[in-house]
C-alpha cells in the first residue's frame, strides 16, 4: 500500500490535473468540437503529463533532498527512497510508451506532435540537456511542452491537419505557449527564496523584482497575441473577452501571495506621506 501511494505522488497529479489538460483538450474541441476524441486526449495526456512529472522526479532527486518545501510534503517519492530508480524508469517507459503507441494508431501528424511533447518534456528535465537550469530556455521550454506542443498535438489527434504557420490552430498555440510561460515564471518567483543557492532558475539569474517585470512583459504579449488572432480569424467577441479577462487574471491571481503585500506596502507608504503632508 505504501508502495502504491509512492507510484501515485511520482505522478503529483494535483500539480497539474486541473490546467495542463485544458491546452490538449483545447485543440481537440478546436479540431472536432464536444466529441469523443476529448476522452481520447485527456487520457493521452494523463500519461504525457505524468510523464514529464516522473522523470522529472528522477533527475531532480538530489535537489528536492535539499528544498525543504518539497522535502515536507513528500513531493518526490523517489528522493525519500520509498520508490527506487528502477521503478521510476518503468514509470517512465510505460507513461511515455502508451501515448506513443497509441497515438501513432490514430494519425501521423498527432504522433509526430506527442512524440515532440515527450521529447520537450525529457529535454526539460534530463541531463545533459536539462534546459530548466538554463536561462530563458527553461521557460521557453517550459511553455511550449505544457501549451503549444499539447495544444497542437489534441488538435492533430482529433483530426486536424499539421496547421500552417499563420493559420488559427498555430496562432492559438502561440497563445498556449505564453500562459505555460507565465506558469513557470509564477512557479519561479514563488520558490525564489527557496532556489536561491540550492538550484538555478531564470528568475534566480534576473532576480525577484525583474521576474515579476518578465511576468508582467509575458501577460501582455499574450494578450497581444490573442487580440491579433481574434481581428485575423474574426473570432466571436464573448470568447475573445473571457480569453482576455483570464489573459489578466491568471498571473495576478497567480502571484497574489507577492503582490497583496506589496500593494498594501505601496498604500501604507502613500497613506504615510498623505499624513505627513496635513502634518
Amino acid at each position: 500500500m505504501h508502495k502504491i501511494q509512492g507510484y501515485q505522488k511520482m505522478l503529483r497529479t494535483g500539480d497539474w490535473i486541473k490546467f495542463y489538460p485544458l491546452f490538449p483538450l483545447a485543440g481537440a474541441c478546436l479540431a472536432a468540437g464536444i466529441s469523443p476524441d476529448l476522452f481520447i486526449v485527456f487520457a493521452l495526456f494523463f500519461f504525457i503529463t505524468g510523464y514529464g512529472f516522473v522523470i522529472n522526479n528522477l533527475y531532480d532527486a538530489e535537489i528536492d533532498k535539499n528544498h525543504s518545501g518539497k522535502a515536507k510534503t513528500g513531493k518526490n517519492p523517489f528522493a525519500d527512497n520509498v520508490v527506487s530508480k528502477g521503478e521510476t524508469i518503468a514509470m517512465c517507459v510505460i507513461l511515455a510508451g502508451i501515448p506513443l503507441l497509441i497515438s501513432v494508431t490514430i494519425s501521423g501528424a498527432g504522433f509526430i506532435f506527442t512524440l515532440l511533447c515527450l521529447i520537450a518534456l525529457t529535454l526539460y528535465s534530463a541531463t545533459p540537456a536539462r534546459l530548466k537550469d538554463r536561462f530563458a530556455a527553461d521557460i521557453i521550454c517550459h511553455g511550449a511542452m505544457f501549451g503549444g506542443l499539447p495544444f497542437l498535438a489534441g488538435y492533430t489527434l482529433a483530426g486536424g491537419s499539421i496547421p500552417q504557420l499563420f493559420s488559427l490552430p498555430a496562432t492559438a498555440a502561440l497563445v498556449c505557449t505564453f500562459i505555460c510561460c507565465e506558469a513557470l515564471i509564477v512557479h519561479e518567483i514563488l520558490d525564489y527564496h527557496e532556489d536561491l543557492g540550492a538550484t538555478y532558475t531564470t528568475v534566480v539569474g534576473i532576480g525577484l523584482r525583474n521576474g515579476v517585470i518578465l511576468l508582467g512583459i509575458t501577460a501582455v504579449l499574450s494578450l497581444v497575441a490573442l487580440e491579433l488572432m481574434a481581428w485575423w480569424f474574426a473570432i466571436a467577441i464573448t470568447l475573445n473577452a473571457v480569453i482576455f479577462i483570464f489573459l489578466i487574471l491568471y498571473p495576478l491571481y497567480s502571484c497574489r501571495e507577492i503582490l497583496m503585500p506589496a500593494a498594501g506596502k505601496g498604500c501604507r507608504l502613500l497613506l504615510n506621506n498623505q499624513i505627513s503632508r496635513i502634518r
